[in-house]
């Protein structure tokens, strides 16, 4: 257990400083948003195919039409929508703020939930939803939309964030409904894989630099990106859901806005404007709500059954 949470730690670390390398690629590195995503996403594909292959070959899975079928639209939703507006978002706005709003893509779970796989709403998730949607709408900051003193750059990254933390919402819900009979490494591998042939593919029709004009500092972040951020991040939050349990596990979220936005201002010298720190303990508190209505109900299924075994 303690190794468990261990990983949930090390998951939130690692997930806190997406934001944070994409920025530092995005202005000092001056890279293209294409090109970043790209680079990343092959990075981390690569480490994932042997543990897929693996998770394949134990499963004894062969994949048909009916499956690539699902896997190509997912893929797109995943990286070139979803991933690549986080990464257009860092390059309009602050990390901070990019990290907080894309975390709020719990929010947008919950109705997509009801919708997709037809789970039932309680009251403490509507809740939930509305002092997180209360957080956005602060961060957001419609007086100054409406006065014209918020930046046509920022609102740009936000809204490219907000479709971002939408998208994934979209793919995690998804998700769900196969990652059963494909297994997790499975299904993100072929995800990935897919997103990243149709960045290429977007990269030679627009003619954009694929390797070319990497500045040696960039080499750095790119690597630990692709390694650390897209990979390991995503095998220790496995492990922490394989070692605790999906709800504890989902603590990760709960930490990375708050830790993210340090990190951006230690990192990179931001400095965060009292809207978005307002909008912050919102969806913390939106957060935090339903994380502890969820580990309620988790103790009271696993008391239950205790108290009946099989």
């Amino acid at each position: 257990m303690k190794k468990g949470y261990l990983y949930i730690v090390l998951a939130a670390l690692l997930y806190s400083t997406q934001e944070i390398s994409g920025k530092f690629l995005a202005t000092t590195g001056k890279m293209d948003p294409i090109q970043v995503t790209f680079i990343v996403f092959t990075i981390g594909t690569i480490i994932l195919a042997p543990m897929a292959f693996k998770e394949m070959k134990k499963e004894k899975l062969k994949l048909t039409a009916k499956d690539w079928a699902y896997f190509i639209p997912m893929g797109i939703l995943c990286v070139p929508v979803s991933m690549l507006c986080l990464q257009f978002a860092v390059t309009y706005t602050a990390a901070s703020t990019s990290a907080v709003v894309f975390c709020s893509n719990a929010i947008f779970t919950i109705p997509f939930a009801v919708m997709i796989l037809k789970s039932k709403i309680s009251k403490t998730d509507l809740i939930s939803m509305a002092i997180s949607i209360v957080g956005v709408i602060v961060i957001f900051n419609p007086v100054s939309l409406l006065t014209g003193m918020t930046g046509g750059r920022n609102l740009t990254g936000i809204l490219y964030a907000l479709v971002a933390a939408v998208a994934w919402a979209i793919f995690n819900v998804c998700s769900k409904t196969r990652i059963g009979y494909y297994g997790s490494y499975v299904l993100n591998f072929f995800c990935f894989l897919v997103g990243i042939i149709v960045l290429f593919l977007i990269l030679v029709i627009t003619k954009r630099p694929i390797l070319s004009g990497i500045a040696p500092q960039s080499v750095i972040i790119l690597l630990y990106m692709g390694i650390f951020i897209k990979a390991f991040s995503y095998i220790f939050f496995l492990g922490a859901v394989k070692l605790t349990s999906p709800v504890m596990t989902s603590m990760v979220f709960l930490i990375k806005p708050a830790l993210a936005t340090i990190l951006a201002i230690v990192l990179l010298g931001e400095t965060i404007v009292p809207n978005v720190v307002i909008g912050i303990l919102f969806v913390l508190v939106g957060s935090f709500v339903s994380f502890s209505s969820n580990r309620k109900a988790e103790k009271e299924k696993q008391k239950l059954a205790s108290a009946n075994p099989q």
